[in-house]
């Protein structure tokens, strides 16, 4: 049965007091930010704000924001300096001595400009759906919808408007196109504590969302997963849940302040 974060707080804890450090990584919508219908309109929690700004602080502890929104877009959001940044589900990594774009995502933005282009013709007849064009990836938005089965009409409309070269993915209200590279949030997250850490440094990643289940899979035997959902969660590869944001926010301080 997983475990509620409050339970396994002392042992991550007990892993950094042995290790020495640890790493943490987090998504930002839905995570340290509440869901919101429009995705431009999602704020830092302030209670999650002042937690990281503490958390970063610490000398023994490396923090990682790994979210789907563009690089800048992401950093712009949280605001802190010392925090590695991966957006784009980690196809652009920047940080402490960092600066990476997954040379075969680059290659692909030709192909997503012509994407978004057609998707934007095909559903401007759908009320509340929205394209966001992040540059690497894109995402299109049906949480406002107003119609019936505007989902299925996403997905037939990504299905016929979209070549070859991409990949395409779901999560809460949204359906994702990426390149078609072998990467994504649980790539991203390996790749960063094996360049800032190294093999054997403990690892969290605490995240709400489907594509957060890669990170929680990559950290197996070095790390564990925390994920948010207000229930109980019957299928995931995280250890722990947190119910909301701003458990995440306590969740964090007590990190910050052991």
């Amino acid at each position: 049965m997983i475990m509620h974060w409050r339970d396994r707080i002392g042992l991550w804890r007990g892993w950094r007091q042995e290790a020495g450090t640890l790493f943490v990584g987090l998504d930002f919508d839905g995570t340290l930010a509440p869901i919101v219908a429009r995705p431009e309109d999602a704020a830092l929690l302030p209670a999650a704000g002042d937690a990281l700004r503490r958390l970063v602080e610490r000398s023994d502890t490396d923090v990682a924001i790994v979210s789907g929104r563009g690089l800048e877009d992401v950093r712009s959001r949280v605001g802190l300096e010392g925090v590695y940044y991966a957006g784009n589900h980690g196809l652009e990594i920047h940080g402490p001595g960092l600066d990476r774009v997954h040379p075969e995502a680059e290659s692909a933005r030709a192909e997503l400009g012509r994407c978004a282009e057609a998707l934007e013709g095909a559903l401007a007849g759908e009320p509340g759906v929205q394209v966001e064009d992040k540059g690497l990836t894109l995402s299109v938005h049906y949480r406002r919808a107003e119609r019936e089965g505007a989902g299925e009409r996403v997905r037939q409309a990504v299905a016929s408007s979209c070549g070859g070269g991409l990949r395409v993915t779901e999560g809460k209200k949204v359906v994702e196109i990426r390149p078609d590279v072998d990467w994504d949030k649980g790539r991203a997250t390996t790749f960063l504590l094996e360049t800032i850490e190294g093999d054997e440094v403990p690892a969290l990643f605490i995240g709400d969302d489907t594509t957060d289940e890669d990170a929680f899979r990559a950290l197996s035997g070095r790390g564990e997963g925390v994920l948010v959902s207000e229930s109980e969660p019957k299928q995931t590869a995280a250890t722990a849940f947190a119910r909301s944001p701003g458990e995440v926010a306590e969740l964090i301080l007590r990190l910050a302040d052991d």
